[in-house]
């Protein structure tokens, strides 16, 4: 079989200092061979990844084995991620492939340019990740500034371009139609009506959403907390640094008049963005807020008072309600019903999400009676579990958990012989740590969340106030309000599709 010779180019943007696609292949080409070669580029394609069309279909090229050599002008061209160029290396050699960089001058058929190419890999690795970090900082600084974060202009306004300083940028200005409809969402809250109602009237009234979907209570509540829309004052200032809130404007810049923009990461976010602000940052925008500072103050109190006196959980018509949730986030409420021709009512549940139509789930009629019946069945097996770990002093000595964390060891004994065998330079080093690291790190992590689950279940079982054996043998007779008890310290939730449960225990 006659085999070829390939050029691969890659360029993410057009930028005036990026070296063009026709420059990349010109330049490949003083390395060709022969004169049997097929050429492949990737136009906007960043090399993070090697979800790219031109690449793959070189690939494959590859995998039937009709290639030679594979010609780039440099390195971070074909790969920026060190595990992705490990992957294809493993091809290269297993089809006797030979890369040829034109800037980077080494051949990776010998040790020496394996490792000259694990240590580039490594550099344009690193140089990812510091633009990473500098988009970030940039980010950061940005929203200090008061420029525009990304996204969607909210409900209330428009996006429109501005230039601050000679740099352009977005803000927001009002859209007036919108903003009668925010100011009437912010009105019928503090005057009483719930956020379900106003996400109901506003579906009924074909009031289009942003993002031209169903309203529903999130959106609501999304809308309602959001500083956004506040003509920002001192009693903001001082209300969002309760929250935990970093906050990047002095006080003295609060003049009641602009909105506010809360970012920071979300992985360090804890609970609701706009509930506690202890890892977010808090900057006044460019844009002027719609909302008064004393009507929207009185709407935080208002949702603050009502969170903390919530309802639910606490009706008589099942012991299990406030436990069970739908899949599309909403808990279902009980519900009597009666026949025409008959005396006897039956009670069904029913997803909350559809008194405002933004439950996207068919309508399923469940009765209490089965489900109850199920989460009986589940309790007790669950508490019987925990009846055989109660009896358990030390968690972390059990027999079990011990042996899993013998095989942790064992694993990191093997990932560090592997390590080993890479700093002597062995020639499998690059298929060692492709292969065999990353399947003893996934194994390990597996390892490590059944250690944390066994701890779990045992703490558990350590921390129930109850007596386990009377709750096996008296079930039957308890009340609906003891059995509520009972369930909410051993069920975390529910979750209903159709009338398929998942039940989540603590």
């Amino acid at each position: 079989m006659n085999k070829i010779e390939v050029i691969y180019a890659r360029q993410s943007v057009d930028k005036r200092d990026s070296i063009s696609i026709e420059t990349q292949i010109n330049d490949c080409k003083k390395k060709l061979d022969t004169e049997n070669f097929s050429i492949f580029y990737d136009k906007g394609y960043s090399g993070k990844s090697t979800d790219r069309p031109q690449f793959q279909e070189m690939m494959n090229e590859v995998r039937k084995g009709i290639v030679s050599k594979i010609i780039i002008y440099k390195f971070d061209r074909i790969s920026r991620s060190l595990i992705d160029f490990l992957s294809m290396q493993q091809d290269f050699s297993k089809y006797g492939v030979k890369l040829v960089s034109c800037s980077e001058d080494f051949d990776t058929s010998t040790q020496m340019g394996k490792m000259i190419l694990n240590i580039l890999m490594m550099f344009a690795e690193m140089e990812r990740e510091n633009i990473q970090q500098r988009i970030k900082d940039n980010y950061y600084a940005r929203g200090e500034k008061g420029f525009y974060l990304g996204g969607p202009a909210p409900f209330g306004y428009n996006k429109i371009e501005t230039t601050v300083n000679g740099l352009k940028t977005y803000t927001f200005e009002e859209n007036k139609d919108e903003s009668k409809i925010l100011l009437k969402i912010f009105n019928d809250y503090i005057n009483g009506k719930s956020m379900s109602e106003i996400a109901r009237g506003l579906n009924n009234d074909k009031v289009i959403s942003k993002r031209n979907r169903p309203w529903c209570e999130t959106a609501i509540a999304r809308m309602l907390k959001n500083p956004v829309y506040v003509k920002a004052n001192a009693d903001i200032y001082n209300y969002l640094q309760g929250l935990g809130g970093t906050m990047t404007n002095p006080v003295e810049d609060y003049i009641g008049k602009y909105g506010c923009y809360v970012y920071g990461t979300t992985e360090k976010r804890k609970g609701s963005k706009f509930t506690n602000l202890k890892n977010d940052f808090v900057s006044l925008g460019l844009h002027e807020g719609i909302i008064e500072p004393s009507l929207w103050l009185n709407v935080q109190g208002l949702i603050n008072k009502k969170k903390n006196h919530s309802n639910l959980g606490t009706g008589s018509l099942s012991w299990l309600q406030g436990l069970v949730k739908c899949k599309c986030g909403y808990t279902y409420y009980v519900k009597k019903h009666k026949n025409k021709n008959s005396v006897k009512e039956y009670k069904y549940l029913y997803c909350r999400g559809r008194k405002n139509n933004s439950c996207p789930y068919p309508k399923t009629m469940l009765a209490v009676k089965d489900l109850e019946e199920i989460a009986e069945a589940e309790i007790l097996s669950r508490l019987e579990e925990l009846k055989e770990l109660k009896s358990v002093e030390v968690v972390r000595d059990t027999p079990e958990i011990n042996e899993l964390k013998i095989q942790i060891a064992n694993i990191d004994k093997k990932i560090n012989n592997i390590i080993e065998s890479i700093a002597e330079g062995s020639d499998i080093s690059v298929s060692y740590l492709n292969q065999h690291i990353e399947k003893l790190d996934s194994e390990k992590n597996k390892i490590l969340e059944e250690i944390a689950k066994q701890e779990l279940k045992a703490n558990k079982a350590s921390s129930l106030n109850f007596d386990i054996d009377y709750i096996l043998t008296g079930w039957q007779d308890f009340t609906i309000e003891t059995k509520k008890k009972i369930a909410k310290e051993v069920i975390q939730e529910i979750v209903l599709e159709g009338r398929t449960a998942d039940f989540i225990f603590y």
